[in-house]
């Protein structure tokens, strides 16, 4: 998940709308991750929201809860062009990741070429397997300590195609306080190892951040989500409205 010279830009959706993907494609966004994690997303509304993204030119990721087939195969069938997955803490657990996620030889996906991933049966067989393997994109989260101390290491997995730092959970498992100069210390030092061992890395990039964030070796970025976007650009019309009411009572 590479972007050449300046990092590709996404956003989590969180909202169970479908519109939600389609306004990120027309504002210019690179790529949507359908949040299946966080978002109280159903199956049949994230298949919607991975055609819509392809049919605006935006690419769809799923954020999956786990590693669970289930977890894991229903996106896959519905076309996401790759999965980002959580709390991926050591090499053994992007190795798991990849088992899932891949088909035979790199692991034990199950196959079908009924749904859109296999262009609804029309796809052969050995172009389907091809592209789950070589195109579908696997990004493992790491989100501990011990997961950024390893993080070359797990990005070097077979299989594993990016990193992502995420710098909540990070805060919340290493119990760092808000403005942690310990826990910028880890993140740079992960960013420095990544770099030097060419892992394409990405983090998220709210507000004034993303900047800074492009010159630091970062290969996609996540500008926060469909639910921030909405909260922050409904409190700035609320407060200008309010602002101008004010100033025409004096």
């Amino acid at each position: 998940m590479t972007g050449g010279e300046l990092p590709r830009l996404g956003a989590w959706v969180k909202l169970s709308a479908p519109e939600s993907v389609e306004l990120l494609a027309l504002a210019g966004f690179d790529f949507a991750v359908i949040d299946a994690e966080h978002g109280a997303i159903d199956l049949r509304t994230m298949s919607t929201m991975i055609a819509l993204a392809r049919g605006c030119g935006i690419t769809p990721y799923v954020r999956v809860p786990g590693t669970a087939p289930r977890d894991v195969q229903v996106p896959l069938d519905a076309g996401a062009a790759g999965l980002f997955v959580p709390q991926i803490n050591s090499v053994a657990q992007a190795r798991e990741a990849v088992r899932v996620v891949r088909f035979p030889p790199l692991g034990i996906r199950g196959a079908s070429t009924s749904g859109r991933a296999g262009q609804w049966g029309r796809a052969p067989l050995g172009d389907y397997l091809s592209r789950g393997n070589d195109e579908v994109r696997l990004i493992v989260q790491v989100e501990s300590v011990p997961a950024l101390g390893a993080i070359e290491e797990i990005g070097a997995v077979t299989g594993v195609d990016a990193v992502f730092i995420g710098p909540m959970d990070l805060a919340v498992s290493g119990r760092f306080p808000e403005g942690s100069l310990a826990m910028a210390d880890l993140i740079h030092a992960a960013e420095r190892r990544c770099t030097e061992g060419r892992i394409p890395v990405g983090t998220v990039a709210a507000g004034d951040v993303a900047e800074p964030l492009q010159h630091r070796g970062y290969d996609f970025l996540v500008l926060g989500a469909d639910t921030t976007i909405l909260r922050q650009g409904a409190h700035a019309l609320v407060k200008a409205a309010r602002s101008t009411a004010l100033g025409d009572m004096r």
